[in-house]
């Protein structure tokens, strides 16, 4: 519909300006919501200034974007004062918070993009819906009658089409990885990941009879997640083979389910490695950088375990972070043959999904031991690195307490070996507390604790009287030796390998550009 001479538009309240507007601000309004993990900056329950404030009111002018563009699109009769304000308003502010997403994205390392990503992945189909609701109000109604009907076909088409994937969801069920067999201190935890929600079980013989243990609670089978753990006592998955399976699960009823197709995966032939002489890859800190961790790794050869000493990924936002980062990374570096000592670091304490990590894995607490032929691991949790009320956990930690009912645990362990490593993300165990630290430090000596393997500073490096936190430690622990894995540092990244043999542990490290980092031997 043409306009009249009365009714021409001045710049800001042209039809197809303000349909772009509408569309950015839709766009805006989820992609700010997904750049959660830049929320910390600023108190988000702040009234308008807050983070969910700034969310409020961009729906807010998208809203009224919407409406103007619909009454452009519809051949409003004139330009009143109100609307020119209105159409200003909604430019400007579409342009600020453009240009803040686009900035924040710009600055944004890696890891923090793909945390942003799976956000907005998770409000795409509210921001479709939205989109086609606009399209029908501002679209349609200035369309001729053929064009209408032709437009209103493919939007039923699509809601058609959406109702149907609901109802009738695709049974394809896939494994996405190899399985990573992780010790838990009383048994194996065969964890491997699918491509959707479904059943798991592990499959092997043992002593001449056949075995298959499901993923289980209770005495139901787990059905809801795409990570999966299957816990297998140790003498029966020793040296055995395996194969892995999971039914992908479309529906659960009171009365029956709805299942899909069917995944298998194997066999895998595990080996465990008892003997005086065991090699391990111990990694830390990779941060999503996968090629990188992996270029380091293979300059190290080969390996008879892995000690994952923590911090995968930003946090644990997402069951698909523990999928990608722990769980399928894991399968790559074991084949799902050996086996995987893992020690949680304080970003898998982050996040809506931090608090089922531990199940998803196959265990019922992260501190625990693992007795390796003549060699005891300790393993401990060292929760999060700053005060539980620091403004960055939101007032969700409890770690203080956490650390403190590990440490009481810790003074009461027995251990079969006089030739002990203890294993914790920070190497201080309690880093916001030292009293508490110290307290730890007891008990480990009291253990004989001879090294301590940590990550978390992303340094590659024994710690010695050059580290100004150490002094103390150094002082009242001579017997303890701290190593310091590496990990990811700018575009470094440092992998490292121990060898333990009766006389000591031989220490090598490498970077992802084939640069030996340290090779040294120390006693027991």
């Amino acid at each position: 519909m043409k306009e009249s001479s009365k009714s021409k538009s001045s710049f800001f309240t042209r039809a197809p300006l303000l349909t772009i507007v509408s569309l950015l601000l839709i766009f805006d309004c989820a992609a700010f919501r997904a750049m959660r993990c830049f929320w910390v900056f600023y108190d988000p329950n702040i009234p308008l200034i807050g983070a969910e404030g700034v969310f409020a009111i961009c729906i807010a002018f998208a809203f009224v974007s919407i409406v103007l563009s619909a009454i452009r699109l519809n051949g409003a009769a004139k330009d009143g004062k109100a609307i020119k304000i209105a159409s200003v308003a909604v430019f400007v502010f579409m342009f600020l918070i453009t240009a803040g997403i686009a900035a924040i994205l710009a600055i944004s390392d890696t890891e923090a993009r793909i945390v942003i990503l799976l956000y907005f992945k998770r409000e795409l189909p509210a921001v479709c819906a939205v989109v086609f609701a606009y399209v029908a109000l501002a679209i349609l109604p200035p369309l001729k009658v053929k064009c209408r009907a032709v437009l209103g076909v493919f939007l039923a088409a699509v809601v058609a089409a959406a109702a149907f994937a609901y109802l009738f969801p695709s049974g394809s069920c896939r494994i996405i990885s190899d399985p990573v067999v992780m010790d838990t201190g009383k048994d194996y935890s065969v964890v491997f990941a699918t491509n959707k929600p479904g059943t798991a079980s592990v499959s092997y013989s043992f002593n001449g009879k056949e075995y298959t243990v499901n993923a289980q609670t209770g005495g139901r089978k787990i059905a809801d997640r795409i990570v999966h753990a299957v816990n297998v006592p140790y003498e029966h998955l020793k040296n055995n083979s395996y194969t892995i399976e999971s039914t992908c699960v479309l529906g659960e009823y009171g009365y029956g389910s709805k299942l899909g197709k069917t995944a298998k995966g194997g066999p895998y032939d595990f080996k465990v490695n008892e003997e005086d002489e065991q090699s391990y890859l111990v990694i830390s800190d990779w941060h999503t950088y996968l090629n990188d961790a992996k270029a380091a790794i293979s300059n190290l050869g080969e390996y008879d375990a892995v000690i994952m000493l923590g911090d995968p990924a930003p946090s644990m936002d997402f069951e698909e972070e523990a999928a990608e980062y722990i769980v399928k990374f894991g399968g790559e570096l074991t084949n799902g043959a050996i086996p995987v000592i893992y020690v949680r670091g304080n970003h898998e304490t982050r996040g809506a999904f931090a608090d089922q990590l531990p199940s998803y894995l196959g265990y019922d607490k992260l501190y625990y031991t693992v007795e390796r032929g003549a060699y005891s691991f300790i393993v401990l949790s060292s929760g999060e690195d700053k005060p539980d009320d620091h403004v960055e956990y939101g007032g969700l930690d409890d770690y203080a307490r956490f650390r403190a009912q590990m440490i009481d645990e810790l003074k009461n362990v027995e251990l079969k070996s006089d030739k002990v490593i203890a294993l914790s993300h920070a190497w201080q165990v309690d880093e916001p507390d030292k009293a508490a630290s110290f307290e730890a430090w007891d008990a480990l000596s009291a253990l004989g604790a001879r090294f301590m393997l940590s990550g978390h500073t992303h340094r590659c490096e024994f710690i010695d009287s050059d580290n100004p936190d150490a002094a103390e430690y150094l002082e009242r622990y001579p017997g303890i030796t701290t190593y310091i894995d590496g990990g990811h540092s700018g575009k470094t990244y440092v992998a490292s390998k121990i060898t333990l043999f009766p006389g000591g542990v031989h220490f090598e490290a490498a970077d992802n550009f084939g640069n030996n980092v340290i090779d040294s031997t120390l006693e027991w």
